[in-house]
């Protein structure tokens, strides 16, 4: 397998658009009274723009969006040229922005802008909000990731207050630079293409990931990590004569050349893909990992696999199990070492997961690593199946690693029954300000139809819903439906 970074019409667009804005750009006339303003200014992005000025002595600037929920950003150091990006337009609105530039001084100037926008695409979803606490929720932006259509976030009110019309599917992933991570197609093949997007909409990398084959058949299955060398960590799905196979691969962020690759079908007993007969074996998808997650304390990767029923961390690109915490049955005795034991009534393992992620540590016990995950509750391979189906929920599990054994330390959604119940897909983030749990409950039925819930969890116990929006609206025998959900600052 190869990546290139080859240039492709749309970053030649770019490029032009770029030489354009910067013709425009006159240092000498564009002050702060009489700033050049660019709606849209990558054309990826209706609900940002981008400010440009010059002021006569250094100064540093501050920016808010007035409205219902104003947004306010100061922008850090002091300056005389200033490219502001803008993000968190109203859509429909004419929006009022206030500019301030205040020097060493203490004086400032400021100046007040209007810009227009336009409304949202008819195809858009629907949003409902169902309550909303603003004082007791996480600040920020909520960005949901559908499965198809337009990336978007909503503020507190549930108003859309920025969304992509790049071709985006299930990923959405900041960077430690603060751009973020994207994927999508090429023509004529599956979704193998990541981008390195902001939120202006400007493109600054992309990787394509190809299999051998003239046509592609390799896609990125669902997830991509920075790793703390910088280079990217890839799931992948590639297609084999007799089977859907799951893959992680290290791309260099650099050059976009695979550099470390893991076959998955090497870590576990060839009976569980010889003898699958779950979802998806027509196609040979024996395993299907859905996310990964770098534990930064031992620089190892904690991944789901929907199709066994399982969580399992490993060592990458070696892939040392270290445990696996899963239902028992069917495993051969190579694997009991590795197998966590519970601890507690009550327990139950995760079903059909999605969304792993380890948390920061949680008791102050260096030998316990709490991870938390959306456990869908659909057994698929192994795991009860007198609860399956009846409800989905965010668990939180406290692994002992020294001793392989394994409890819940905090559970949400079983009490919503089949109302919160989701099949496939599903989130669920630590949300590092308030210790909220943000959760996105994405394939619920409803009617002939169905909805996405995006639910923001306060306390232990009791547990208060602050937030609750269901989002509905998708296409008619589509698979259409919200993939994540993330709560950020912008």
């Amino acid at each position: 397998m190869t990546t290139s970074r080859r240039k492709t019409p749309q970053m030649h667009r770019q490029q032009q658009i770029i030489k354009r804005l910067e013709r425009r750009f006159n240092h000498r006339t564009h002050t702060i009274t009489n700033p050049l303003v660019q709606l849209n200014p990558y054309h990826n992005a209706p609900l940002t723009a981008l400010i440009l000025f010059t002021t006569s002595k250094p100064a540093h600037v501050s920016v808010t969006i007035d409205g219902e929920n104003p947004i306010t950003k100061t922008y850090p150091g002091y300056h005389t040229i200033h490219r502001l990006p803008i993000i968190g337009l109203y859509p429909n609105t004419k929006n009022r922005i206030t500019v301030t530039a205040t020097f060493h001084s203490g004086t400032y100037e400021t100046n007040t802008i209007f810009l227009k926008t336009k409304s949202l695409p008819k195809d858009f979803l629907n949003i409902k909000l169902d309550h909303s606490l603003p004082e007791k929720m996480e600040d920020g932006l909520t960005f949901i990731v559908p499965s198809a259509n337009y990336l978007f976030a909503i503020d507190n009110q549930a108003k859309v207050r920025w969304y992509s019309t790049l071709n985006i599917r299930q990923l959405f992933k900041p960077l430690s630079n603060g751009n973020f991570l994207v994927y999508t197609r090429s023509p004529k093949t599956q979704h193998n293409l990541i981008l390195e997007i902001d939120l202006l909409g400007k493109i600054y990398y992309y990787y394509p990931i190809y299999a051998k084959s003239e046509i592609p058949t390799t896609a990125i299955n669902t997830d991509v990590m920075e790793l703390s060398n910088g280079n990217l960590l890839v799931t992948t799905h590639e297609q084999t004569e007799n089977s859907l196979e799951d893959r992680l691969v290290e791309l260099n962020r650099r050059t976009g050349k695979v550099i470390n690759r893991l076959d998955y079908a090497s870590l576990f007993p060839k009976a569980f893909q010889k003898n699958y007969v779950g979802i998806g074996s027509e196609v040979g998808d024996w395993l299907h990992n859905n996310s990964i997650w770098l534990d930064t304390q031992s620089d190892s990767i904690v991944m789901t696999a929907r199709h066994q029923d399982l969580v399992m961390k490993h060592s990458f690109p070696d892939g040392n199990i270290d445990w696996i915490l899963s239902s028992p049955e069917g495993w051969s005795d190579d694997y009991q070492d590795v197998l966590l034991t519970p601890k507690g009534q009550n327990f139950k393992y995760p079903a059909g997961p999605h969304a792993v992620m380890a948390l920061p540590d949680q008791d102050g016990n260096a030998e316990t690593l709490d991870i938390m995950l959306f456990d869908n509750n659909n057994r698929i391979t192994r795991g009860d199946e007198k609860v399956s189906q009846q409800y989905s929920r965010v668990v939180q599990y406290r692994i002992n690693e020294k001793e392989k054994t394994v409890e819940e330390v905090w559970t949400y959604g079983e009490e919503r029954g089949q109302a919160f119940f989701s099949p496939i897909v599903g989130d669920a983030d630590l949300l590092p300000q308030t210790n909220n749990r943000l959760v996105t409950s994405g394939f619920i039925k409803k009617g002939n139809g169905r909805a996405s819930k995006i639910v923001e969890v306060a306390g232990d116990s009791p547990q208060e819903e602050v937030f609750e929006v269901t989002i509905s609206g998708f296409a008619p025998d589509s698979k259409q439906h919200i993939y994540r959900a993330g709560r950020m600052e912008i």
